[in-house]
């Protein structure tokens, strides 16, 4: 024999769903950081960062970082592009008082 199968009225559902308590792993997650905040992490150190160290830390190709950087110099930051050994470096430099 089957059990008769019996439905539940959308007003349970509307019930028991009101009742439900927020998943707090979701809640409490701090915000991650965007790509471009990240990378002005990156370059904002005292020795900025390589092209290649860039690469690495998102995955892109070089024409990629190229954009990036020029991004930042086209939303106001003070890009220093220089040659390193180990290949391009760039870095953030503070604004310059204009006199």
């Amino acid at each position: 024999m089957t059990k008769p199968v019996t439905l539940n009225s959308g007003k349970a559902k509307a019930e028991t769903s009101s009742k439900a308590k927020p998943n707090p792993r979701i809640i409490n997650q701090p915000k991650r950081k965007s790509r471009q905040e990240q990378l002005k992490t990156l370059l904002s150190r005292k020795n900025g960062a390589t092209s290649d160290k860039i690469q690495t830390a998102f995955g892109w190709q070089p024409h990629r970082v190229r954009a990036a950087v020029c991004s930042l110099r086209k939303a106001g930051e003070g890009i220093e592009k220089f040659k390193t050994p180990g290949g391009t470096a760039y870095r953030i430099v503070p604004a310059r008082v204009a006199k």
